[in-house]
């Protein structure tokens, strides 16, 4: 009973862990030929390197494995010798896929090659060469990839390269270099002479994103399906007609003109729909300070979404200006109004007789506002000192 159930816990453990082996797996193509980019021999100089891990992939080829050889000189490594010097760096073999060339040439040029050239070629030479290379290097790809988009290449070239390229590049045969993206060497075989010339050139290659395509025919004014559109990679010349590269710029939108299927669409070729018509209702949002009002006025023109439209309100007749929003909805924002400081303001006000005056008036107020008290009669009150002579007779007082 426990060994069943060891072997079904080691089937478990080994389901887990077999993914996480296979994502970390690397694959290791050998050069034919390569040339170092230091004084020491690196496993990305001899080899290319792709994995699902990017970090992974830039460890491994950052592993060094001997010296470089000296300028003008080569050195022969066998596949057997190249794996023994692999496993001495700590890199097991057994998580990832060694194949390509079953032995690698590193080359070191000269020193003469080094130095600065006392006849150089021509700026137009090196630039017809450079021309004849990048040629050469995408019909190469273009006939590894099954996927047929277009591929860019960027190739720099030495004074002493570009004298080696013949003038109409037609005999460069291009070896080496996985068809995808990044800094890849390959390697040139001239046969332009008695001896063929053989060069390893670095080349930046990228390839633009996919362009949106129609799957079948879209007729004028129809609006596009997402089963109308698909991507593709883009073809030559495709970045001339400003394609749209993302499915939803253009799904939902309106189609200015019959549209074959496998067209790449461009932005002339569609147009966004129309959210308002003239002459309808629609409803306007006035947005200020996190006050939002709605009112409904008369549209007096047409709108896409985003588009500054005129509309005319329906109490004075008057016209403003409101961007698309929605269907038969618009909006303006409206700017918050700020009050003008007031002169006095951070200054203390001086009291002074008139706000004496005022003070006194006020207390008054509120003394002729308190209800009577009991067991006093305050309905008359008169200063004996502002009593008039007949007054003060009537309350049985001598005016003396």
């Amino acid at each position: 009973m426990d060994i069943r159930l060891s072997r079904k816990f080691l089937a478990w453990l080994t389901l887990i862990l077999a993914p996480a082996a296979v994502s970390a797996a690397a694959e290791i193509q050998v050069r034919s030929r390569c040339v170092p980019r230091g004084p020491i021999v690196t496993l990305g100089d001899v080899a290319e390197l792709s994995a699902a891990d990017a970090q992974e992939a830039e460890r491994l080829a950052s592993r060094e494995l001997f010296p470089a050889p000296a300028a003008g000189q080569q050195r022969f490594v066998r596949l057997r010798e190249l794996q023994d010097l692999i496993s001495d760096r700590g890199i097991s073999l057994a998580g990832h896929r060694l194949s390509g060339s079953s032995q690698v040439v590193i080359a070191v040029p000269a020193e003469q090659d080094r130095t600065v050239d006392r006849h150089p070629p021509s700026p137009a030479a090196v630039k017809r060469a450079e021309r004849a290379v990048t040629e050469a290097i995408v019909q190469y790809l273009q006939a590894q990839a099954s996927s047929g988009g277009e591929w860019r290449v960027a190739v720099k070239l030495t004074s002493a390269q570009a004298r080696a390229i013949p003038a109409d590049g037609r005999k460069i045969t291009v070896r080496g270099g996985q068809p995808s993206t990044g800094t890849r060497q390959f390697e040139l075989a001239i046969d332009d002479g008695p001896q063929p010339v053989s060069l390893v050139v670095a080349a930046e290659v990228s390839q633009p994103l996919p362009v949106v395509v129609t799957t079948k025919a879209i007729g004028r004014g129809d609006v596009i399906r997402p089963t109308d559109v698909r991507l593709q990679p883009q073809p030559a010349g495709a970045d001339k007609a400003e394609p749209f590269r993302a499915l939803e710029d253009v799904v939902g939108a309106l189609a200015v003109q019959e549209t074959p299927a496998g067209t790449v669409l461009q932005r002339s070729l569609v147009c966004s729909p129309l959210l308002v018509r003239r002459g309808e209702m629609i409803t306007v949002y006035s947005r200020a300070a996190g006050i939002r009002i709605r009112l409904t006025a008369r549209a007096r023109e047409d709108g896409s979404l985003g588009d500054l439209v005129s509309v005319e309100s329906l109490v004075d007749r008057k016209t403003y200006s409101a961007r698309v929003c929605g269907v038969q909805e618009a909006e303006v924002y409206a700017r918050a109004m700020q009050a003008a400081p007031s002169p006095t303001d951070g200054v203390t006000p001086r009291l002074g007789a008139a706000s004496a005056k005022a003070r006194q008036v006020k207390a008054n107020s509120y003394q002729a506002a308190r209800p009577p008290e009991a067991g006093r009669d305050t309905s008359r009150r008169i200063n004996p000192s502002a009593a008039t002579p007949e007054l003060a007779q009537n309350e049985g007082r001598n005016p003396e």
